[in-house]
């Protein structure tokens, strides 16, 4: 057999009646039961199946499923690592390198945690505006920005999507970083660096997940949207990501990537393929099929296509 459902997972935590109730996540009484109904549907495979499967042409069992959590989110340690050892499950983590060892914290998560604390969406889409004004973007471009970006995806309104991507990657870098770290401190009272530590795993946790049979892949270093970087800074990250998993002991030969975003470009495939990587995740939403699928652009289903 050559189909394999990816599912694909971020925030797993107890949402409801926690300080952040409005971060989008899966609730870990509905990841239970989402387990519960994945393991008497479908064989859940380890990252090991799947790279014997593309290395040797290994079938996988029928109905495979393969679980796979992105970010390096402490979430993972302390709600997910029980669950999947209760179940004698394996999970693959994709943790990025720079939260990890850096303490550094993600700009998509910053504005995860913005979105929850912000009353109206429009608040922050305002002081993206005012980030374009001081970037030097006048009336005209700015609403060429809003036509371009604001559309609405398949979990987020219009507006929400225009400020994930304009904080995200859009505006310069300079200004990115500063208009963020203003909103974290108006709106959460703490600072980038305070919620990062909060957030992220350690690498001791990582050693400890690894030590426990879970499978460490490749989220790149800075998790930023590769296709956007050129090759030399796309290589310097990917191998960054590297370093870092053979310090954490994970596998480093035959590893898998996870893209940020799901965004790569050829120039990636190409890294990637030549610093050894045997399969890469996307986030189109798809059954896998080895025997048709690129093994280095595997689609991935998001939580919320199954049952919780």
């Amino acid at each position: 057999m050559s189909d394999l459902n990816i599912v694909m997972y971020h925030y797993v935590r107890p949402i409801l009646g926690s300080k952040n109730p409005n971060i989008k996540g899966l609730e870990l009484d509905g990841f239970r039961r989402q387990l519960d109904f994945l393991t008497s549907q479908f064989n859940v495979i380890i990252a090991e199946q799947l790279l014997a499967a593309i290395r040797y042409g290994d079938s996988l069992p029928p109905n495979a499923c393969w679980l796979t959590f992105d970010d390096g989110y402490r979430d993972h340690y302390q709600f997910v690592l029980p669950e999947l050892i209760k179940r004698k499950l394996q999970g693959t983590f994709f943790p990025p390198q720079a939260a990890v060892e850096q303490r550094k914290l993600l700009d998509a998560n910053a504005i995860h945690y913005l979105l929850d604390k912000s009353t109206k969406t429009d608040h922050l889409s305002a002081a993206v505006d005012e980030g374009l004004l001081l970037s030097g973007a006048t009336e005209a471009e700015i609403a060429q920005y809003k036509t371009r970006y604001r559309r609405a995806s398949r979990f987020d309104d219009a507006e929400t999507i225009y400020v994930k991507r304009m904080l995200q990657h859009v505006l310069p870098k300079e200004i990115r970083q500063i208009l963020l770290e203003d909103l974290i401190i108006k709106l959460l009272n703490k600072t980038s660096c305070d919620l990062a530590d909060e957030l992220y795993m350690t690498s001791e946790e990582l050693q400890e997940m690894i030590s426990a049979g879970m499978f460490v892949g490749s989220h790149g270093a800075g998790h930023d949207w590769l296709n956007e970087l050129d090759v030399k800074a796309q290589e310097f990250d990917i191998q960054t990501s590297l370093d870092f998993l053979k310090r954490l002991g994970a596998e480093s030969e035959s590893w898998i990537m996870c893209y940020p975003f799901g965004a790569y470009s050829e120039d990636t495939l190409s890294i990637i393929s030549r610093l050894g990587a045997s399969a890469g995740v996307t986030t189109r939403a798809a059954k896998a099929d080895l025997a048709k699928d690129n093994p280095l652009l595997l689609p991935r289903y998001d939580t919320n296509d199954f049952p919780q």
